[in-house]
């Protein structure tokens, strides 16, 4: 039998459909390596969210053919999809298959999540909302939803064989047919387990009434957690970043959840080094952040992608100063971190085992230290 291998850039979908394209391999005949030089078929799943993201693939395949000549590499994945060109000028030997090709529609579900102790659900692909700096519709134009009595199917099925965690994901979920709202509805009304729901991400203006009332009313079953994406606290820059809210707007939601959720953990992404972000606008995000009890951050330096809009804007700050802002952001999440995970320790909170005797709270704390146990299970923070 031929030996498959898989390595995965990015972010949870591409994890998640890794998964559906090793099943769909192994049961036409392959087995699974984890060793890449053994492997008769390498698949590169690939990611473009920035330089970096297609700089490190590059490296990778050319590793891959370096010390496995006889190998078949394919490459999928977004960088696959917007470098096309490229990549073939550059890798002669590589086949590109799209994502289209490489999962169909009715194909999207996988029977369990190798290597996970939480199980991600993929229910949505695409985006179209075009933000100026992402180069993610121009990679994933296509909008999909996978329809509800499949999500159901898969989530009953992967709770049945032990995975207490569901994280449905998506490019954006908050594009979900009918609303992620009515979709949260159906599965809760339909699977009547001891499981719990974390949503991997979802836009300011996505966060409902109904999706409060659900959160509250099922709140054994959703994490109390939300990661919603920030970006920048500056109106001028959010509107050069073509968001669609105003500060304001993002304070009054996060006022919102503190109001109805006492404990509830948010994160969210910034960029720093916007072209257009002045001293004055990375201040006016500083302090936000700072001042309104985030959890953690995800910080991500500013990356020109060629196609998007941001790519033409003039930077209007000196050469390193993106570095020096994004340190200093990356330290501010250290002690907002800190500082969040402070107000529970002495309490008990509701966790799925992690790897590594590790455990994920609700709220999304990591616990260390911590015996592997099935389900969910109470844990000291510490």
């Amino acid at each position: 039998m031929k030996k498959l291998f898989i390595y995965t850039f990015g972010c949870k979908i591409n994890q998640y459909e890794s998964q559906i394209i090793k099943e769909k391999y192994c049961s036409n005949s392959y087995i699974y390596t984890g060793d890449f030089e053994q492997a008769d078929v390498i698949i590169v799943n690939s990611c473009s969210v920035t330089a970096h993201a297609d700089k490190q693939c590059e490296q990778i395949i050319n590793k891959f053919h370096k010390k496995n000549e006889k190998s078949k590499i394919i490459l999928t994945g977004c960088f696959a999809k917007v470098s096309k060109e490229k990549i073939l000028q550059k890798f002669p030997f590589v086949e590109i298959v799209m994502k289209e090709e490489m999962l169909k529609d009715n194909e999207q579900r996988i029977k369990t999540f190798d290597n996970h102790s939480r199980a991600f659900v993929k229910i949505q692909d695409g985006c179209n909302s075009f933000c100026s700096y992402c180069i993610v519709p121009y990679a994933r134009n296509i909008m999909w939803s996978k329809p509800v009595d499949k999500i159901i199917e898969e989530i009953d099925n992967l709770t049945d064989i032990g995975y207490s965690e569901i994280v449905l994901t998506g490019i954006h979920i908050g594009k979900y047919d009918k609303g992620i709202s009515y979709l949260l509805n159906q599965i809760y009304k339909n699977i009547n387990k001891n499981f719990r729901i974390r949503l991997s991400s979802i836009e300011m203006n996505e966060i409902t009434d109904e999706l409060i009332r659900i959160m509250k009313a099922e709140q054994e079953r959703f994490c109390h957690h939300l990661h919603i994406p920030l970006q920048s606290a500056s109106d001028t820059v959010l509107k050069d970043m073509n968001r669609k809210y105003l500060s304001k707007d993002f304070l009054d939601k996060l006022n919102l959840l503190k109001q109805n959720f006492k404990d509830i953990s948010i994160t969210t992404d910034v960029i720093c080094g916007f072209p257009t972000e002045t001293d004055k606008d990375f201040n006016i995000t500083y302090n936000f952040l700072k001042d309104n009890e985030f959890a953690r951050l995800h910080v991500f330096p500013f990356s020109p992608r060629q196609g998007t809009k941001a790519y033409e804007l003039k930077q209007v700050y000196k050469n390193g100063q993106s570095k020096i802002r994004t340190d200093k952001l990356l330290q501010l999440s250290k002690e907002l971190e800190q500082r969040y995970f402070n107000r529970f320790v002495n309490t008990k909170r509701k966790a799925v085992s992690l790897r590594g005797k590790k455990a994920l709270t609700d709220n999304y704390l990591t616990i260390e230290n911590v015996e592997k146990q099935n389900g969910i299970f109470e844990v000291e923070v510490k």
